[in-house]
């Protein structure tokens, strides 16, 4: 575990000397926590917007009004993985920008995959405490599974625990391969076959 958070220390210092990277883990938290906040309220502010004609400074009372909903319709723990998912989602994708443009184009290929499992897995878990898991609710009576969720320890809420691990191996592998970058097979062999 003390590589892991070495190889974490180490990838944070060098993605995050670049203020652009800092700015994207920022952008791109920023995006996924409004997302996951409104979304339950997503009609309202479709409806707002686009068929509204009060004044855009009103919409935009209304839409930020709506973020109150994260302490009123959360409970604390869809809180607290609603807010650890968009960080992670976050710092995961500029990390995952950073290795891509180092050109460690097949080493991040896992690590997307990982990472875009965590984003799935917290996207099928965001709800609120009034509405439980909001993708699964309405799914799953289609399926006839209506009672699926209320029959685990948490109502659903095992999703968005799932995702921020997801998302955190997704950090600890994009960060050993930031950290300890593997050399290229073609110069050891190149380098082996040198007298």
């Amino acid at each position: 575990m003390k590589r892991h958070l070495a190889n974490l220390r180490a990838a944070f210092g060098q993605v995050f000397a670049y203020p652009s990277y800092l700015a994207l883990a920022g952008v791109l938290a920023t995006g996924a926590f409004l997302l996951a906040v409104w979304f339950p309220n997503l009609g309202l502010i479709v409806e707002v917007f686009s068929g509204s004609n009060a004044p855009l400074a009103a919409k935009l009372g209304i839409a930020l009004s709506l973020l109150g909903g994260i302490g009123t319709n959360f409970s604390l723990l869809s809180a607290g993985y609603t807010v650890a998912i968009a960080v992670l989602f976050g710092v995961t994708a500029a990390m995952i920008a950073y290795l891509l443009k180092q050109r460690q184009v097949a080493a991040a290929g896992q690590n997307i995959a990982i990472g875009s499992g965590g984003v799935a897995s917290g996207v099928v878990g965001i709800g609120c405490a009034a509405c439980g898991s909001l993708i699964l609710g309405s799914v799953l009576p289609s399926l006839g599974a209506a009672g699926a969720l209320a029959a685990l320890p948490l109502n659903g809420e095992e999703f968005g625990i799932l995702s921020v691990a997801l998302l955190f191996v997704s950090l600890l592998l994009v960060s050993k391969n930031i950290a300890e970058p593997a050399a290229c097979p073609l110069a050891r062999d190149t380098n082996a076959q040198q007298p």
